[in-house]
């Protein structure tokens, strides 16, 4: 689900939507003071931990330990059946150290890449229908359908796994046929975000939806490293806290309050206030599924504008973050001998960045910038997406130039360091669309995205599997092309322009009840 995740961070807002605008005359420099009452007035307004917010990041938690953790127990499991097979099922089992030739780590990264292509499929040809059903019977028990959907194509994959002498591993692509029931992490991801849009007041919906994205990262970090220390003793365990946790997030369900219930209940994100017509309007028509004539017109409407154009190379390659990572495992352990279980601690150092970064200092310091400079927030958001893509493009580069195992480390952190492209980027385009197309742009970008695993991620696998026969330099060749596209991608955002000049804004009063 390296996609379910970010896929999920489509429906974020834009950043600081309590921010009214003024006109320009009126917008003289404030002074220090001013300043500091702006600053304590946007805290004091920002209070997103609310019960239906833990709940969403306890879910989005459990969705993204049940994706990391898979990582290395079936990488291993792969590996482990693919080497019985080949050295005819000896008895006692096979050491992991004779399962690095290229006769196994071939098979493995093809099998490994149409996988990852079957299990975008669902995604594309049922994302839309299931959306519909979820407006029209509540995306709760849609959600919870994805699920049942997940641990289905689970058991069928550690079913062909358990008995490698009776099933070829091949079969595992049967996984993705079930995931048909409700369309996968991917489906279940995006209607978690959808429920917490609808729950979450707008004045409190940016900062909330931090800590539920953030809570990606808390995941990643635990799941990598019980990976890392379980999947030597045995890969069924992390296998088995896999499937545990969407067994508890379909209790979660369950038990949940119902999300975007009216404010008379105490567990409601919503604070109490009587909505006017205007607004029951707007609720309405944004729980309509659009047609198919409105998301033809949105897309085109929205491509119609050049910025848009240009940053679509942002999301195309963004989608190589996760396969890079998915990649360097295999890699890390065909060149430079490491066990697959230790090449899981890249994803706990991935993790650590991202949650310094996404839950402590870019949220701090983005305001500060803004408080102190009055810099426009879009401005602020291109300069984040360039630089997360040329962090991204270094630390690729750096990782396949990398003629050691302990260097390996100083080029994922360079690498993760520009994993906030996407959201960053989605922020950006939030500036340049209009309010009723943003639902079914985004509902492209995410359409768009996941033809781009289809197509990109068993191609990097199958780079990986034709360098295995070159020499070692060589078989790093995924990383160089990965780099290769993010200095394209670096390319393209460099050409686009925005207006200069600072924010004029005042804040409005703030409600006793907040």
């Amino acid at each position: 689900m390296a996609a379910a995740s970010e896929a999920c961070s489509s429906n974020l807002p834009e950043q600081d939507e309590v921010v009214v605008y003024t006109p320009l005359l009126n917008g003289l420099p404030k002074g220090t003071d001013d300043v500091q009452d702006n600053q304590e007035n946007i805290l004091k307004r920002a209070k997103p931990l609310t019960t239906i917010v833990f709940y969403f990041m306890t879910i989005h938690f459990l969705l993204a330990f049940c994706e990391i953790i898979l990582v290395a127990p079936l990488t291993r499991l792969f590996e482990n059946s693919l080497c019985l097979s080949h050295f005819d099922f000896p008895v006692g089992g096979i050491d992991e150290s004779l399962c690095k030739i290229p006769e196994i780590q071939r098979p493995l990264a093809t099998i490994r890449g149409w996988k990852s292509m079957f299990d975008t499929i669902p995604v594309l040809l049922v994302a839309v229908p299931i959306g519909r059903l979820g407006d029209y019977h509540g995306r709760r028990k849609i959600m919870a359908l994805a699920l049942v959907g997940v641990a289905g194509s689970l058991c069928e994959i550690f079913t062909v796994c358990a008995f490698p002498k009776t099933f070829p591993l091949q079969l595992v692509w049967l996984s993705s046929v079930i995931l048909f029931l409700g369309g996968g992490l991917n489906s279940a991801s995006a209607f978690m975000w959808a429920m917490a849009s609808e729950s979450i007041p707008q004045e409190r919906r940016s900062h909330a939806f931090y800590y539920i994205f953030s809570a990606f990262y808390v995941a990643e970090l635990v799941a990598s490293f019980t990976a890392s220390v379980t999947t030597d003793i045995s890969p069924w365990i992390p296998c088995g806290l896999a499937m545990g946790s969407v067994i508890t997030c379909l209790g979660l369900l369950a038990v949940m309050p119902e999300p975007g219930r009216s404010s008379d209940n105490p567990h409601s994100a919503i604070p109490p206030e009587t909505p006017t017509g205007d607004e029951i309007s707007s609720l309405n028509t944004d729980m309509k599924a659009p047609s198919k004539s409105q998301f033809v017109n949105g897309v085109t409407s929205a491509l119609s504008n050049r910025n848009t154009l240009l940053v679509i190379p942002v999301f195309l390659v963004g989608i190589f973050r996760y396969a890079m990572l998915n990649i360097l495992i295999q890699y890390a352990s065909v060149r430079f001998g490491l066990k697959i279980s230790t090449g899981a601690t890249f994803y706990t150092e991935t993790a650590f960045i991202n949650i310094v970064l996404f839950l402590f200092l870019i949220p701090r310091l983005t305001t500060y910038i803004r408080l102190t400079y009055n810099i426009k927030p879009e401005i602020i958001d291109l300069t984040l997406v360039r630089t997360s893509v040329v962090l991204l493009a270094l630390g690729c580069l750096a990782i396949g130039l990398a003629q050691s195992s302990a260097s390996l480390p100083i080029g994922v952190s360079v690498f993760a360091a520009g994993f906030g492209s996407r959201v960053f980027a989605l922020s950006l385009v939030s500036y340049w669309i209009s309010d009723d197309t943003k639902a079914t742009l985004y509902a492209a970008i995410v359409v768009l995205e996941s033809l781009g695993h289809a197509i990109g991620d068993p191609a990097i696998q199958q780079i990986f599997a034709a360098s295995l026969g070159l020499p070692p330099f060589w078989q790093a060749m995924p990383f160089f092309v990965g780099a290769g596209f993010y200095w394209l991608a670096t390319l393209s955002s460099s050409f686009i322009r925005l207006d200069q000049g600072v924010e004029h804004r005042e804040e409005p009063l703030l409600d006793q009840n907040d």
